[in-house]
This record gives C-alpha cells, structure tokens and sequence, in this order.
C-alpha cells in the first residue's frame, strides 16, 4: 500500500508540471506481456522461453499537439521460464512499473498512429520461483535474491481511434531493463529484466 501511493504521488506530480494548455485524458489499459531474463557472466547460460503474463494499469495523457506526454502506473510480471520436456521452471516478479513516454503523434485526426520512447522505473512486489517436476508443482520465494528496484528503456508504436466520448488505443512495446537485478552479484555478472507488451487501452 505505502509503494502505490508513493506511485500515485509521482504520477500527480508529473501532472501538476505539465503545460496547462495541455488537452488532458485519463485512461485504463492491459494486455500481456511476454518476458525473459537475460543473463550475462555465465558461461552456461539457460535456454529460456518467454513468460507470458497479463499487465494492466493507469496512465495520464497530456496532447500538445505534436507530442503528448504520457506517465503510467503499471502492474507488470517480468521473469521467465524453461522447459524440459513436461516439467518447467518460471521465475515470477512483480512489479510497479512507472513509464513516462513521449508520443510523436504521426498523423493527428480520428485515426491517429504514433510511435514513442521514454524510460520506466519500478517497484519489486514480490518474486517467487515456481516449478513443476513430474507433476508436482512447488514454489519459493526468491525476493530476497533481486534488488528492490529496476529502471530501463522503452519503445514502441501504436494507433488511437478516437470515438464520439472515448479513445481507444491499440500499442506494442519492448522494455530494455538496465539495472542488474540480481542482488550481491559476483563482478562480471548480471541479470536483466526484457519483454514485450501488447496492450489495449481506454481514455476519457
């Protein structure tokens, strides 16, 4: 609870700096993610397959024209997951995810593309490590393996229909994390969070 209202409160404060002749909008968004982790300073690295999850979350929209400003407030799982055969292994994080991106609004009208960057930081939730080996499936809790925070780029590309009282947004991105998450990690080491995202989103 204390992590989401810290969010909030930089969410608002991002806001509260915006132009004020900025054409404001508040909106709902998900869809899923499709995560992995990569792993760097092993000689044995493992071959992994993408963890799929659902994400959703809020964001505020600020149109200048051109441009327009966008900071979000996200539920994301990152992570990953290995297979052999019928057993498997995921890698579960949650986080809050605070992404701020900048739109370049290609064609502004009723159909509107757009393509944008920006960069994110989150919060660790919780991490869990979930296997099933012949059937039986166990989980442990990894946190106290993975730092607090992660911080990283993005980029990605979408289309904004705009309706008589609503806007719906259709989007895809990749999240580039840069922070190595894995906590007391040998010289040389590192692990990295990456995914992409397909979300729909819903504006008023």
């Amino acid at each position: 609870m204390k992590k989401f209202l810290f969010v909030s409160l930089i969410v608002f404060a991002l806001a509260a700096l915006m132009p004020q002749p900025a054409a404001a909008g508040f909106g709902l968004k998900g869809g899923l993610a499709l995560s992995k982790l990569h792993f760097a300073g092993e000689t044995e690295v493992p071959s992994l397959t993408d963890l799929k999850a659902p994400v959703g979350g809020i964001f505020w929209s600020f149109n200048l024209g051109l441009f327009t400003i966008q900071p979000e407030a996200m539920y994301v799982r990152m992570g990953a997951r290995m297979e052999e055969g019928a057993d498997w292994m995921e890698d579960r994080i949650d986080y809050i995810q605070i992404p701020v991106l900048v739109k370049l609004n290609i064609l502004p009208g009723p159909i509107s593309p757009n393509v944008y960057g920006g960069g994110y930081y989150s919060f660790l939730l919780s991490a869990k490590g979930v296997a099933s080996i012949g059937g039986v499936e166990s989980s442990t809790d990894i946190k106290d393996q993975l730092e607090s925070k992660d911080y990283g780029a993005l980029v990605g590309a979408g289309v904004d229909f705009k309706l008589a009282a609503i806007k719906i947004t259709v989007e895809g991105r990749y999240n580039i994390g840069m922070a190595n998450i894995a906590k007391d990690a040998e010289p040389g080491f590192s692990v990295k969070n990456e995914s992409w995202m397909f979300l729909v989103g819903l504006s008023f």
